[in-house]
């Protein structure tokens, strides 16, 4: 599968098309939740005292590998929030010691959904790299906040899934959902899924519903549980996807690199704070695939620890 940006024009307008907008924004919060449950099986390649690393085992159909992250937070909720929610742009570069800087390029719903550009140095290697990605965010309290074990997501996404994660075959997929061309860069395919979950009084959470969370660091938030301790109380997510925006161009001296980031931290009602963080990149120039997959391996459990640090001075 390949880090194929969405074309700007594809985004429902949030001003003259709300109902569209809506949907496709959950459905990559959707995705998100997918991915939160699958990449639980990846084999685990590091574990330090608050941090673990699970990377995909080789797959043909993936150029590069994804990597999961979990920390298990020493910093309250809200800290993490105010840092990776409601002032990210502003801090990334407090806490981000290569990040050159951050910058707005479209506020579709400021932010909540926004278009963003990010410039790195790169560490060992000579030509920057820029990103044009955009950000949806969304928090989900009380009763929202309590996933349900099942598969959200339909369309393309859902043979793609079969092949990253071997956790299910294409066979079984095919009667959950019609798979669209798995190449369109939307995360559904070319049509909105009436399969999409838009649901609110059962719990789940529902497009206008904002929120945050914390999990049992050995229990998975989709297994069904009575122990309230183990059942997040709120969580937020922030996914980030490669976007081609006319007014956020590759700039001169820079490499135009694409990533997609699937963020969750989840408050428990005991006051366990997790953060995970499932990632997928494309360095792009002339650096092998191999050599950028270990590079960002390396530096991933260090950028958690970075974050921690800044949110617990700040």
């Amino acid at each position: 599968m390949v880090l194929t940006p969405v074309k700007r024009a594809r985004v429902p307008s949030p001003l003259d098309d709300a109902a569209a907008f809506d949907e496709f924004v959950t459905q990559y919060l959707n995705k998100c939740d997918d991915l939160l449950s699958y990449t639980q099986r990846y084999p685990t390649v590091k574990e330090l005292p608050h941090v673990k690393l699970q990377r995909q085992n080789r797959n043909p159909h993936e150029t590069h590998r994804w990597l999961r992250r979990t920390v298990y937070a020493a910093a309250s909720y809200e800290r993490l929030k105010r840092v990776l929610f409601a002032g990210r742009l502003e801090h990334m570069p407090q806490w981000m010691p290569n990040m050159l800087g951050a910058e707005t390029v479209e506020p579709l719903v400021p932010n909540l959904c926004d278009v963003v550009r990010l410039a790195f140095r790169s560490p060992g290697l000579r030509a920057k790299r820029d990103y044009c990605q955009l950000v949806v965010k969304r928090e989900f309290v009380g009763e929202a906040a309590r996933p349900k074990p099942r598969i959200f997501t339909p369309s393309a996404s859902m043979s793609n899934l079969a092949q990253a994660f071997r956790s299910q075959s294409s066979a079984n997929l095919a009667g959950m959902a019609d798979f669209n061309d798995a190449r369109d860069p939307s995360p559904y395919g070319h049509t909105r899924s009436a399969s999409v979950r838009h649901l609110g009084a059962s719990g789940e959470h529902t497009p206008n519903q904002f929120a945050g969370l914390a999990p049992h660091q050995h229990q998975s938030i989709f297994d069904t549980t009575d122990d309230e301790p183990a059942r997040p109380v709120r969580r937020f997510q922030v996914v980030s996807v490669p976007v081609a925006h006319p007014n956020c161009t590759a700039q001169r001296g820079f490499v135009r690199a694409v990533y997609e980031s699937y963020e969750e931290i989840r408050e428990y009602a005991d006051g366990r704070v997790e953060w995970v963080c499932i990632y997928h990149s494309d360095f792009a120039g002339w650096v092998p695939g191999f050599m950028a997959d270990h590079a960002i391996a390396q530096a991933f459990p260090k950028e958690a620890e970075a974050l921690l640090d800044y949110v617990n001075s700040a």
